[in-house]
């Protein structure tokens, strides 16, 4: 009996510190992959963190599973309330996007007037406290920061038309955008996304690459780019429930299928909250008031769906139109535009991102063999959105993906001024003021 408990111990003490903790691995620097253009050369050199190790909180930093359990209870540890002006657009249809606008605290380094636009991840808002934390960081580097609040995702604001925000939706960011530079003429900008905001972003610059000429870079931060590619083992590629990504999600390899509820369950919240304008009275009079047919969903459903996937077939690609789900899916990956952007940008995922598994994103790699100014950065630790670092139980505030995004920016900066010097001195042999 004593034999049986002590062996039973060493077990439990194995799979925790091994398994679960996984304190055996080492800390190490991002593995990169781009083009040794002499622009991402001298964007690196002036980015040490991507030469040094990232080095997690000591404890359970070294775990996806509990970085992005972490990031999803907690956000950031003592996350700061930058203040903000919160800032309201009526939409064409009668919806209402709102965006938070929060001044730099310090002056950048360079002199200039610098304005990230930001979108975050799925359900999220600058109330969110990994958005907060960000925000604040970015700040106190110089940076003015535009952050979008998702249609929907304010606890304390009700949309005003039958609809939330989805993984494509570039219309609002691109309405926050025109507002920005409208206000900040003269300021230099900067689009930055978290999850599926990434997608936004990256799809926004690639749809139309216009846009690109607004601004300097761009960020993407652990995003999938690709709900569309099937599964290598689907049985049935007309189905789209056998699609990669659908597929992924409904594993239960790295308890994927856990986080995919536990990602509903917060959607479902917003819907609930948005209950009538969605499904109700109000939605009818909305239909009424535009002479427009009214989208017919099964409520019960909706409400009953346990996964991402199923409450897309029973309620996203309707509100958005699409004649069904695998068109609604096309319309929203960002991987379809990315090759258009040629801009610079940073693409940044985590080796155990257990929500956005490497093994499923190849869109950053094949971008980068073809784009002299984008680098992807795939970190060994940092689960989904987690990136904490310092500390032996707490992490510092500020977490490792803040500082090698504002690192980012700062490089691409210095090395933008650096040529822009060098063509005044070749075409007019002096130096600006």
């Amino acid at each position: 009996m004593t034999f049986f408990v002590v062996a039973s111990v060493i077990f439990f003490l194995y799979i925790l510190i091994f398994k679960i903790l996984n304190l055996k691995s080492r800390a190490a620097p991002p593995h990169l992959e781009y083009i040794e253009s002499k622009f991402n050369k001298a964007v690196l050199e002036a980015c040490p963190i991507f030469r040094e190790p990232y080095v997690p909180t000591s404890l359970w930093g070294k775990s996806g599973h509990i970085q992005t359990g972490v990031y999803g209870k907690v956000g950031r540890f003592q996350a700061p309330r930058p203040k903000g002006i919160r800032k309201h657009i009526m939409m064409p249809d009668g919806g209402t996007v709102s965006y938070d606008m929060f001044e730099a605290t310090a002056e950048h380094p360079s002199g200039g007037d610098y304005t990230i636009c930001c979108v975050p991840g799925i359900s999220n808002s600058c109330e969110k406290a990994y958005v907060r934390g960000f925000i604040a960081w970015a700040q106190s580097q110089g940076y003015r920061v535009a952050c979008l609040n998702h249609i929907g995702a304010l606890e304390n604001q009700i949309i005003t038309s039958p609809r939330i925000f989805t993984y494509g939706d570039t219309e609002e960011y691109d309405e926050v955008v025109k507002e920005v530079r409208a206000k900040f003429p003269h300021s230099t900008l900067l689009s930055i996304g978290f999850s599926m905001g990434a997608n936004i972003v990256v799809k926004y610059l690639g749809e139309e690459p216009h846009r690109q000429d607004y601004f300097l870079c761009a960020v993407s931060v652990c995003q999938g780019y690709d709900i569309t590619k099937w599964a290598q083992h689907a049985p049935d590629k007309d189905n789209p429930a056998h699609h990669r990504a659908t597929v992924t999600l409904h594993e239960w390899n790295d308890l994927r299928r856990v986080y995919n509820f536990l990602m509903t369950k917060n959607m479902m919240k917003t819907i609930r909250r948005n209950h009538d304008m969605l499904f109700g009275e109000q939605a009818k009079a909305y239909w009424k008031a535009h002479n427009l047919p009214p989208i017919i969903y099964d409520v019960e459903k909706i409400l009953n769906s346990t996964s991402l996937v199923h409450l897309d077939e029973a309620f996203t690609y309707k509100m958005k139109g699409c004649k069904d789900i695998l068109d609604f899916y096309k319309k929203a990956s960002s991987s379809a535009h990315i090759h258009k952007v040629h801009i610079p940008m940073l693409m940044l995922n985590a080796a155990d991102d257990l929500i956005i598994p490497p093994h499923q994103v190849t869109t950053p790699g094949e971008y980068v063999q073809n784009a002299p100014k984008g680098i992807y950065a795939l970190t060994k630790h940092g689960g989904h959105l987690g990136f904490f670092e310092g500390g032996i139980l707490r992490p510092n505030t500020v977490s490792w993906m803040d500082r090698a995004v504002t690192q980012y920016l700062d490089g691409v900066i210095e090395v933008t001024q650096q040529q822009d010097l060098r063509k005044d001195i070749i075409q007019n042999g002096v130096i600006r003021n």
